[in-house]
């Protein structure tokens, strides 16, 4: 799976993975994983996938996940997260 996601008319969206991404509480809704509804979360991407275009598909890890000494570790989370809150990550990498 990539960090880049090709929108109609926009330039393609990239996140690279191993970003840490900080989202306020109402930046995302629930998908997989043990996220607590209506809090500020922070993820470590792994990649990306369209919902609509309002809405993108994070998928990735929580920080204190022992992803990165876990061979072939699946992600643990996956959240719908708002695209232009992508977007302005984007604008400041």
């Amino acid at each position: 799976m990539t960090g880049s996601l090709a929108l109609p008319d926009r330039q393609p969206l990239e996140v690279p993975a191993g970003t840490l991404l900080q989202l306020a509480a109402n930046d995302w809704t629930p998908g997989r994983g043990d996220l607590p509804v209506g809090t500020d979360v922070v993820v470590v991407v792994s990649g990306l996938r369209p919902a609509n275009s309002r809405w993108t598909w994070v998928i990735g890890h929580r920080p204190q996940c022992e992803y990165a000494t876990t061979d072939e570790h699946p992600p643990c989370v996956e959240l719908r997260v708002r695209t232009s809150v992508l977007s302005r990550h984007r604008a400041r990498a």
